[in-house]
């Protein structure tokens, strides 16, 4: 009969380590994913007033634009690295950490963002004599 020798190596102690490791991060992230897909895809409404006045304005993480009774709405969120946009300076759209700088179409007039803000697509409704703005973000 011979003898078996169950010490366990150095090196098979750290990759069963790292095996036991990776499982629960592999589960976090498919978890972060998973919950940011079903945040991206969450259906809002905004109410506004009809008489809104012509220009840019804030709502929650959007940007409503209305011009001539033309509305464009587009996500705050800079496209180079997320920030909220918040302001206007000069007839455009400022971010407050890098300083890009978008037009009203949400195209990016100054880096360092290179995509245009991302648009959103929405539907109205007359509602009390005010618009319900239906939009998914």
């Amino acid at each position: 009969m011979g003898i078996t020798n169950k010490n366990i190596t150095r090196k098979r102690f750290f990759k069963w380590a790292g095996v036991a490791t990776l499982i629960p991060l592999a589960k976090i992230w498919h978890d972060s994913v998973e919950s940011k897909q079903a945040f991206s895809n969450q259906e809002r409404e905004l109410t506004i007033s009809r008489d809104l006045p012509d220009g840019v304005h804030f709502f929650e993480g959007i940007i409503l634009i209305k011009l001539n009774d033309k509305l464009n709405l587009f996500s705050a969120k800079c496209t180079h690295l997320g920030c909220r946009i918040d302001k206007m300076e000069n007839e455009q759209l400022v971010c407050p950490c890098h300083g890009s700088r978008y037009n009203f179409n949400g195209e990016p007039i100054i880096g360092p963002a290179a995509k245009p803000l991302v648009k959103l697509d929405f539907q109205t409704e007359k509602k009390d004599g005010n618009l319900l703005i239906h939009f998914k973000i």
